[in-house]
């Protein structure tokens, strides 16, 4: 008897840590704000008895995360380009479902820029500068592509500089009057040589200096959630290498296409550029 409630005290011990450390899990979960918007995030809840369920959108997976249960959270990437109405993502676990979710409307302010001296050349890119481009387009093209099985984080984003905020995502961009893609990202003030910090654990997966990007540095979060720091002055990390939040990775600089020293500080999510805000829980800069 007396053996059988030393077992018994055993198992409740080993219940409470396995309790402990499901928790713990559940607090590492992104708590995103439902933004299904271009440029934004839609946050999909679904249910699922599978330990390892698969999204997709199109034929692109998503980052899951599990809440509790059979309860499940997939969160989209919507493309700055999304046409508004009715979307899905696909579910596979032990079988096949779509789920449904509606794209809304939203309009973005404008941006004009006037490119001058040595900078008029990222305006009109000559043929040398061009070939150039393309190469790097494939680089960039398959580093943003990137889909790790795992998350390599825990917890939330912090930004990756104090500075203040120049230019917000999504702007409707003009150079020398000339229209560009919408701002991919959010633009930091600072001076040069200012410290860059990991917003979140990861993994280095590209570093390199690219003709409009200048120096850049591409972290992996896993599950396709993919960060990216762009005009940097110097890379303080290798690739490869794993970082922690917090961790220096480099400095602001000028690098590239910038008209001033700043860190542009974008998100990749199911290959899809997104708000970077949403990540901390700023949604109101949108």
């Amino acid at each position: 008897m007396e053996n059988y409630i030393l077992k018994l005290k055993k198992l409740k011990k080993i219940n409470v840590i396995i309790l402990l450390l499901l928790s713990n899990i559940a607090l590492a979960n992104i708590d995103i704000e439902d933004t299904p918007i271009p440029g934004g995030i839609a946050v999909v809840d679904f249910q699922s008895n599978h330990s390892n369920p698969k999204a997709f959108y199109g034929i692109v997976p998503v980052y899951i995360q599990h809440i509790k249960d059979q309860y499940w959270q997939a969160l989209i990437g919507i493309p700055l380009l999304a046409k508004v109405g009715e979307k899905y993502i696909t579910i596979k676990d032990f079988s096949t479902q779509k789920i449904t979710f509606t794209v809304h409307e939203h309009h973005y302010k404008e941006q004009h820029i006037a490119l001058t001296g040595k900078k008029k050349k990222y305006v009109n890119p000559s043929l040398k500068h061009m070939n150039r481009i393309k190469r790097e387009r494939t680089i960039l093209s398959k580093t943003r592509k990137l889909f790790s099985e795992k998350s390599l984080f825990n917890g939330q984003f912090i930004r990756p500089v104090k500075g203040v905020i120049t230019s917000p995502f999504g702007l409707k961009r003009f150079y020398n009057e000339q229209a560009r893609r919408a701002h991919t990202g959010v633009d930091f003030a600072g001076n040069i040589g200012t410290l860059i910090h990991a917003p979140a654990d990861g993994k280095v997966i590209l570093i390199g200096h690219f003709f409009f990007n200048g120096n850049t540095i591409f972290i992996d979060h896993g599950q396709g959630l993919i960060s990216v720091y762009i005009h940097m002055n110097k890379h303080l990390v290798k690739q490869g290498q794993l970082v922690k939040k917090g961790d220096k990775i480099g400095t602001i600089g000028q690098t590239g296409r910038a008209t001033g020293a700043h860190l542009h500080w974008g998100i990749y999510l199911n290959q899809t550029t997104i708000n970077p805000n949403l990540l901390f829980g700023v949604s109101d800069e949108i």
